[in-house]
């Protein structure tokens, strides 16, 4: 009864793992598109400015033309910056997600074999290897996550330093 238990609580977390994965997908796909919806944006402010320098002369084009390289550059930057932010985002959250589901995963595997133990013997020792092999599991994910960020940060702050 406890093994049939464990087998269907790890279908539903097979659910669950496959429907977060779907979500984070979306949500990459609709960055890519307000990423492509700014870039027409900008496109169009850019030809209403051609079109209307375009009637005013030679002084109104000069104006045309810096307010375009300026947009342009601003623009680059925010991309470029937003792109490295989502980027960073999206690594740490890989990291965070495949540790949970290496300790769900971990604690499926631990359930099975304690349903399946002969005696609270057998159980105490199961929990004892589970909990030394948890622990470690833990600290190594910590310290993992924590180098993670730490380079991230490190080139956030190269690239705010860079002109």
């Amino acid at each position: 009864m406890a093994e049939g238990g464990v087998a269907r609580a790890r279908e539903a977390y097979e659910r669950f793992a496959e429907a977060g994965e779907m979500a984070l997908n979306a949500f990459e796909a609709s960055m890519a598109q307000t990423f492509e919806g700014w870039r027409s944006v900008m496109g169009s402010s850019r030809e209403t400015a051609h079109q209307l320098s375009e009637s005013n002369g030679a002084g109104a084009r000069r104006m045309r033309e810096q307010w375009e390289a300026a947009g342009a550059r601003l623009y680059n930057a925010f991309e470029d910056n937003a792109s490295h932010t989502l980027a960073a985002m999206r690594e740490i959250g890989h990291r965070m997600l495949v540790a949970s589901d290496t300790n769900i995963r971990a604690n499926l595997d631990f359930a099975e074999r304690v349903a399946k133990a002969a005696d609270a013997r057998e159980v105490a020792t199961l929990n004892v290897a589970f909990l030394q092999e948890q622990a470690r599991r833990l600290t190594d994910q910590m310290v993992d996550l924590h180098q993670t960020t730490s380079r991230l940060a490190r080139e956030a702050a190269a690239r705010t330093e860079t002109p």
